[in-house]
């Protein structure tokens, strides 16, 4: 198939110029020949080329999502299959808890039937210690101060009380203290009243706190007065040790009798 896309041929007029005869003038019109085109070849390869191109960038790609869907689906089921697994084996542990825990009730239930009850192991971890307060009655000669044990919130507990004195019965770290206040209605500028703490260990007695007070009061002036004396440290304690209190004026002490107290308690 082709076109003729040439300019059309223009009109050619002839003329004799000897005038001859009408015969002899000839008037014709010649066309002149058309360009013609070469005819156009149909190129057969390029569609199929493209479409093969096409086919094979839309077949790559179906095959890339292809891997991308798989893998993705690999990883949900490797998830699923874990989680079950997780399951399983919580599932499992808490049976086996399950089935101990009855073992281990029972074997411990005949040991609370012959052991100590709680109040006893209780007692057991309390660790030792007393408190002291004055006794109304006190010898005015050996000046060691008598107290009294079950009276009020006094009490001891690890420790023995006899005759004034607190006697420990283990060894370790333990913090002292005593108080006494004095009370009186006269005063002499001589007046010096003393406090002190002893321990007696192996038949040895020893100081180990002591505290004077004095002008406490003003001599001449017939007005009450009264002062105290406070004792505390920390003492390294033996077992079969003995603390006493001792006073210069074992007369003069306070008769609220809360206000004089003597104990210790055991550290570690």
């Amino acid at each position: 198939m082709s076109n003729n896309f040439g300019p059309p041929s223009q009109p050619v007029f002839m003329v004799d110029s000897g005038r001859g005869h009408p015969k002899q003038q000839e008037y014709y019109h010649q066309r002149m020949p058309r360009h013609i085109e070469p005819p156009m070849v149909p190129c057969w390869t390029f569609p199929p080329a493209r479409a093969e191109m096409k086919r094979k960038s839309w077949g790559g790609l179906n095959a890339g999502m292809a891997w991308v869907l798989t893998l993705i689906l690999l990883l949900v089921f490797a998830a699923l299959g874990l989680g079950a697994y997780q399951i399983l084996r919580l599932q499992t542990e808490v049976e086996r808890l399950t089935q101990e825990r009855p073992t281990q009730i029972q074997s411990v239930a005949p040991q609370k039937q012959v052991g100590l009850n709680p109040a006893e192991l209780n007692k057991n971890k309390q660790k030792s210690a007393a408190h002291l307060i004055g006794s109304a009655v006190q010898s005015t000669s050996s000046g060691t101060l008598k107290w009294e044990e079950k009276i009020g919130d006094a009490f001891t507990h690890g420790i023995k009380y006899s005759n004034g004195g607190l006697q420990v019965n283990e060894s370790g770290l333990y913090f002292v203290y005593s108080r006494v206040e004095f009370r009186s209605r006269t005063c002499e500028s001589s007046d010096l009243h003393a406090h002190k703490m002893s321990r007696l260990r192996n038949g040895h007695l020893r100081i180990i706190m002591e505290d004077h007070t004095e002008g406490f009061c003003t001599p001449g002036r017939n007005q009450p007065w009264m002062t105290g004396s406070h004792l505390a440290s920390l003492q390294q304690l033996k077992e079969s040790d003995w603390l006493f209190v001792n006073v210069s004026h074992p007369n003069l002490l306070s008769k609220n009798y809360h206000n004089n107290y003597f104990g210790l308690f055991k550290i570690h």
